[in-house]
């Protein structure tokens, strides 16, 4: 387990069409990033809203589903249909962390700073890494962030992500500081290690107190919601109503109960009909 010390973030609904991330990102810092691309931006505006007198020793780990892909398809399109060389600041963004060197830059951090991407459980794998470096007091604290950027066209985005045709795509950077000490935290967030099966599921599903809220990954079949929510009289969470399908949206959904709600909420996400189990406690309500 460890501790949620503040949030924030940005997270649009999209469908088929996409924000002006630059022009959104000037207004809020009041400054133009030059040589950064739309990840880079969508990245550097979500952690903007979390870090405000942020320690410079903090570490900075960044995590996404699939990373960077608007610059490969630049690449691509340099190198196959225009047949010219890679543009040179195409080339340098084609490494993932470029993201994170350019939010440590602007936040003047100078911790530890990585990337993971994963395609299955990006949000529960980023969170196991942090507390395994928070636990091991490797960090004292860490700006953690997920980031997932709309690719056009949405139809070939939509089959690459395995959803199905009517779902609503979505893009956001969401970022949580977490800490290894309780004083002063938001709320507490313990990831399970082990990856459940479905039926490992319906017998956790039975086990929850009725207080508890609980919220499923968009991936998950609906007839094994419905199958989850029958072994509990669990509320469900609804936060599925204000956003789009990204591959790093369960930090949205933490960061939204932690502003909205109190008690307790269990996600339990799904990919391949294999599934993990996050649970976020609130500790101090109302406090945002």
């Amino acid at each position: 387990m460890i501790y949620i010390h503040r949030i924030g973030g940005y997270n649009a609904v999209l469908g088929e069409v996409r924000s002006d991330i630059k022009a959104a990102l000037k207004a809020a810092t009041g400054k133009v990033f030059r040589r950064t691309d739309r990840y880079i931006q969508l990245s550097m505006l979500g952690a903007h809203e979390v870090a405000e007198n942020i320690d410079a020793d903090t570490a900075l780990f960044m995590f996404s589903g699939e990373g960077n892909l608007s610059v490969f398809n630049r690449l691509r399109d340099q190198q196959y249909i225009d047949h010219q060389p890679p543009r040179p600041v195409d080339f340098i963004n084609s490494l993932s962390n470029t993201a994170g060197f350019y939010v440590a830059q602007y936040l003047n951090l100078k911790g530890k700073n990585l990337f993971l991407s994963h395609h299955g459980f990006p949000a529960q794998m980023a969170l196991i890494l942090a507390e395994n470096d928070l636990k091991l007091k490797k960090q004292k604290q860490i700006l953690l962030g997920g980031v997932d950027e709309l690719l056009e066209p949405v139809a070939y985005t939509k089959k690459f992500l395995g959803v199905c045709d009517d779902t609503v795509l979505g893009e956001g950077s969401n970022w949580l500081i977490l800490r290894a000490e309780e004083r002063g935290a938001l709320a507490s967030i313990e990831t399970l290690p082990e990856e459940l099966t479905r039926e490992a599921v319906l017998d956790f599903m039975a086990t929850l107190d009725p207080e508890i809220q609980v919220a499923f990954g968009m991936r998950t079949d609906p007839k094994d919601i419905t199958a989850f929510t029958q072994q509990s009289r669990c509320m469900r969470f609804d936060y599925e109503s204000s956003c789009g399908y990204y591959e790093t949206v369960p930090f949205y959904v933490l960061s939204r109960f932690v502003e909205r709600e109190k008690g307790q909420l269990v996600f339990i996400d799904c990919f391949e009909e294999r599934y993990r189990v996050m649970t976020l406690y609130i500790l101090t309500p109302g406090a945002i």
